[in-house]
């Protein structure tokens, strides 16, 4: 059964309120009607159920919440928050959609001087804000993921890497690192962490480079603010890849896979 996204807001002690492109979805595509059952999540981890008992004037719909599901287990073993280079338009697509799927909890694009996105074009990303928000939730929801991930704005790297000290696990993936591989390095930092984290989730913050990868000097800041950096064996992997591959890896290791 498909899945649709209602806001906190719109729910109403044993009540619901649908509007915008999912009330479209639901009567013009679908074609629901009333007494039509719907399952649906909150974006925050909340699953219910509910059925359909007024199709307004407006298109929107209003109904009855008849159960709350199984929620997300809001205790997962890793908060896992992806630093990627900003690349172009269609390779950070589907990054975005392939890390959604995958249970990345933010997004964040990260500037540098070998971004081919060119720095003077960063400002459109705002712009793209919406689309991306489109692409996280049409994930989420063929995924059947109950919370939504944040897509962050972008942000330059050496801001980026400074922030992320003394917040948990920082690992930073790098292809200079020819012939090591993330059995080396990234499973004794991961298992290191998570006997660490007791009862609480790990927050691990990744970071991938741009198509043009990250510069020597870019790698030496980063092991300078406690960063561990490793490598992935020796193929050079497009970003998106290479963040798809690591996120899983990370996933898998502490048991979120």
């Amino acid at each position: 059964m498909p899945q649709f996204f209602v806001a906190p807001e719109d729910i109403q002690r044993k009540s619901f309120r649908l509007s915008g492109p999912e009330a479209f979805h639901v009567v013009k595509v679908l074609r629901y009607a009333k007494g039509r059952s719907l399952e649906l999540f909150d974006g925050r981890g909340g699953r219910f159920e509910g059925v359909i008992e007024t199709i307004d004037a407006d298109g929107s719909v209003t109904g009855r919440l008849t159960a709350t599901l199984k929620a997300d287990d809001v205790r997962k073993p890793v908060r896992l928050h992806l630093h990627l280079g900003l690349l172009k338009a269609s390779h950070w697509d589907d990054a975005l959609e392939k890390g959604t799927e995958l249970g990345v909890a933010s997004f964040v694009p990260v500037l540098t001087p070998r971004t081919v996105v060119l720095l003077h074009e960063a400002p459109r990303a705002k712009s793209k804000a919406e689309r991306w928000s489109r692409i996280v939730m049409a994930a989420a929801k063929q995924s059947g993921r109950a919370d939504l991930p944040l897509v962050r704005e972008p942000v330059q790297f050496r801001d980026a890497i400074r922030a992320c000290k003394g917040q948990g696990l920082t690992l930073l993936a790098w292809e200079g690192m020819k012939g090591s591989v993330a059995a080396e390095t990234l499973r004794r930092a991961l298992r290191d962490a998570d006997v660490k984290r007791g009862a609480e989730s790990l927050d691990v913050r990744l970071f991938i480079g741009p198509e043009g990868g990250f510069s020597e000097e870019e790698v030496e800041m980063a092991e300078a603010e406690d960063a561990v950096v490793f490598g992935m064996g020796p193929r050079v992997l497009r970003a998106e890849t290479a963040a798809v591959a690591a996120v899983t890896l990370i996933q898998y290791e502490l048991g979120a896979l």
